[in-house]
């Protein structure tokens, strides 16, 4: 198996809540959003989409105990263009009713930031220097 990720799905508390705000922030075509009773996905390019799903159903579906809001299992990360994207982006998360957690900061691997969406998910940001 040649690890590939097609989906993402992850877990939210308000359905509703967590599409207004991606739906601001991925500026994506109406027809490329599905949507159900329990579920709503963002269809991309390359076969990659990203599913939103309650919170509690995704852990009934591992026979898991119900995490406790605000806890991520794991960062999501994305990587810009440039520093600027990654501030673009911020103000946008901010537009759609997320929150920022660490402002855009250099380090020696980059430019980074983080945020939060209206559900607790934490996103990072990044843009990485290119080899020259």
């Amino acid at each position: 198996m040649k690890p590939k990720i097609n989906i993402i799905t992850i877990g939210v508390d308000e359905l509703e809540r967590a599409f207004v705000f991606y739906r601001a922030l991925f500026d994506i075509a109406d027809d490329k959003i599905g949507a159900g009773e329990d579920h709503v996905a963002f269809f991309f390019d390359d076969d990659f989409s990203f599913v939103l799903f309650p919170r509690e159903q995704i852990a009934q579906t591992a026979g898991k105990p119900e995490t406790l809001e605000g806890t991520p299992g794991f960062v999501l990360s994305h990587r810009a263009d440039s520093a600027d994207e990654v501030d673009e982006i911020l103000e946008r998360v901010l537009i759609a009713g997320g929150s920022i957690i660490t402002p855009g900061t250099e380090s020696e691997w980059g430019y980074s930031a983080y945020f939060e969406d209206t559900e607790g998910n934490v996103w990072e940001l990044m843009a990485t220097p290119t080899a020259n």
